[in-house]
């Protein structure tokens, strides 16, 4: 019967050598086809036509946008308000419903479904670092494949939220003016990254005004009866989008000379960012800490098997440093190639969390347990050292591995 304290190896040198090197090229295969798939530029923009009424239905990877920059009157710091028609495909994600493209704007306004709640959300832009302006949630607002008429309507006083034509929520800490709607506008996707809202879009409006209550009301019964405000041009409407056209890549907006929308051949992000930077915003939800999870141990079979390999021929200090510097180097092809991925971000978030999984998996070769079993096995080759020996290395780089 075999035993640790045997000397012989279950495995011959050079089997072990070969299976080695499988586990080794699959962890790397699993890891590239994880982390790029689907690996093309041009993913098929999922955007579709709905047959029997008007609308557009989003799928996973969808976006459309205006044909160039909204245009308002001035002032750009003067009342506004949205009307936003739509049904979520799916409650158990977040993501942008709405978006406004301003090059060069201090702050950039979205908003966005986060589960069952409405988000609009601020983002501030100052020398290239990202802090959170302000996010107001409003709860439960949203179900899944059930209509939502959304109603935001913005003023000295500060932002009203209705839904269906009734208040639900006001805020005078708040305010959306004009400013914060110009650019381009994206929907169903943020300009800056991934961020692809699945459901169905019945309607959109602008207005240069904020709209009173009764106005509201009205203008929700009237797109609800006949698909379309009654009334624009009295209410200052710059934008009327009704989804009437059924086909084709063009949504016409109904008030003349107004900026028009299109639906891409591809789906598409406007400007994604470049590893973007790890102290950016961030909602410390279970969705962040779940993506920081995989990513941190999505890397440890990679730290461990690869410091195993690679202490077959090198001192087992080499070995975990060369380990983690391969590992940093995988994860950063990964993420450069990310960025030309409209369907993938380029994050040093995940860089860093996979080169932290790598450094992990290759301690976790260091005891000297772990090492003797793997001897029994046959895929250690060279001497055992203690754990004392090699955990040092982290300490005192003077130590030797084969001391």
């Amino acid at each position: 019967m075999y035993s640790l304290n045997d000397d012989r190896s279950l495995l011959s040198a050079r089997v072990a050598h070969i299976v080695l090197l499988i586990i080794c090229r699959a962890i790397l295969c699993v890891i590239f086809i994880a982390g790029l798939s689907p690996f093309t530029p041009w993913q098929r923009n999922q955007v579709e036509w709905l047959e029997n009424q008007n609308g557009l239905h989003f799928g996973e990877y969808a976006s459309i946008l205006t044909s160039a920059p909204l245009r308002w009157d001035e002032p750009l710091d003067g009342p506004c308000s949205i009307e936003f028609w739509m049904q979520p495909g799916v409650i158990e994600d977040s993501n942008t419903m709405m978006a406004f493209d301003s090059p060069g704007a201090p702050v950039h306004f979205a908003i966005r479904q986060s589960l069952d709640d409405l988000a609009l959300a601020w983002t501030t832009t100052t020398s290239q670092r990202y802090s959170k302006q302000g996010v107001l949630y409003i709860p439960h607002a949203l179900r899944k494949d059930t209509p939502s008429f959304i109603t935001l309507t913005s003023g000295p006083a500060g932002v009203n939220v209705y839904l269906n034509g009734v208040l639900v929520h006001s805020s005078k800490g708040s305010r959306v003016a004009r400013t914060d709607l110009t650019g381009q506008m994206v929907i169903g996707n943020s300009p800056w990254a991934d961020d692809s809202w699945s459901g169905v879009l019945h309607g959109i409006g602008l207005y240069a005004r904020e709209l009173t209550a009764e106005q509201v009301r009205q203008n929700f019964t009237d797109w609800t009866i006949s698909g379309q405000p009654m009334a624009p041009a009295e209410e200052q409407a710059i934008a009327i989008f009704t989804f009437k056209e059924k086909r084709g890549a063009l949504v016409a907006n109904q008030i003349p000379g107004g900026i028009d929308l299109f639906i891409p051949n591809h789906y598409m992000v406007l400007h994604p960012r470049f590893l973007e930077p790890f102290w950016r915003p961030t909602a410390w939800s279970w969705g962040f800490w779940k993506d920081v999870l995989v990513n941190v141990f999505g890397f440890v079979p990679l730290g461990f098997f690869f410091c195993v390999y690679f202490s077959r021929s090198m001192p087992v200090k080499r070995a975990i440093l060369v380990t983690i510097v391969f590992g940093c180097a995988v994860s950063f092809s990964i993420e450069a190639t990310q960025y030309f991925l409209p369907t993938r971000d380029s994050d040093s978030r995940d860089w860093l969390n996979n080169t932290l999984g790598t450094a992990l998996g290759a301690l976790a070769y260091a005891p000297g347990f772990v090492q003797t079993i793997l001897a029994r096995v046959g895929f250690a080759t060279r001497g055992v050292s203690s754990t004392r020996q090699v955990t040092s290395i982290c300490l005192d780089p003077t130590v030797s591995a084969n001391s």
